[in-house]
């Protein structure tokens, strides 16, 4: 007689690992960027400082993490194979969906500390603006399925969010 364990891998249980890892990730810019907010003293916004070397900066790294994340991401998935069993497949878009959540997290956080040591809002804005983007990349069960283009049974399988994936 098969005993049932607690550690089974099924789909709805990835899809609660992939929420919580992006709430996680997603979180820390938002806490830091409130917290820098509040505790700031003279803000301002101001987008025509020549001297402030931020200004060019922020903005080539927030639009890098932005198109460098969805590149890797796209360029991990396009490895996987149609012959890959469905878990591989979750598997490779997790790990792609972490290294994108991490990009954008880290570019958010990087103009967030800008935003603290300057007080220019112009950076709190753009840390913000990637945060929302972060946001939106959160994973559902119908942006799974449509990244990894699942069909026929392996979508079957997926749909099943309660039974074991092996």
């Amino acid at each position: 007689m098969a005993q049932k364990t607690s550690n089974q891998f099924t789909p709805g249980g990835f899809i609660k690992v992939m929420s919580f890892l992006h709430l996680g990730i997603a979180t820390t810019p938002v806490i830091l960027a409130i917290l820098f907010y509040f505790n700031a003293d003279a803000q301002e916004l101001s987008t025509s400082d020549t001297n402030d070397i931020f200004l060019a900066i922020v903005p080539v790294v927030a639009l890098t993490s932005i198109f460098l994340g969805d590149l890797i991401f796209k360029k991990t998935l396009r490895s996987v194979s149609q012959k890959n069993g469905l878990r591989e497949k979750l598997t490779k878009f997790q790990t792609a969906s972490i290294i994108k959540y991490a990009l954008l997290e880290g570019a958010s956080l990087f103009s967030i500390v800008i935003f603290s040591n300057t007080q220019n809002l112009t950076y709190l804005i753009i840390g913000v603006v990637l945060i929302g983007y972060l946001y939106l990349q959160r994973p559902t069960k119908s942006k799974i399925e449509s990244a990894l283009d699942l069909k026929g049974a392996e979508k079957a399988k997926f749909d099943r969010i309660h039974e074991p994936v092996d």
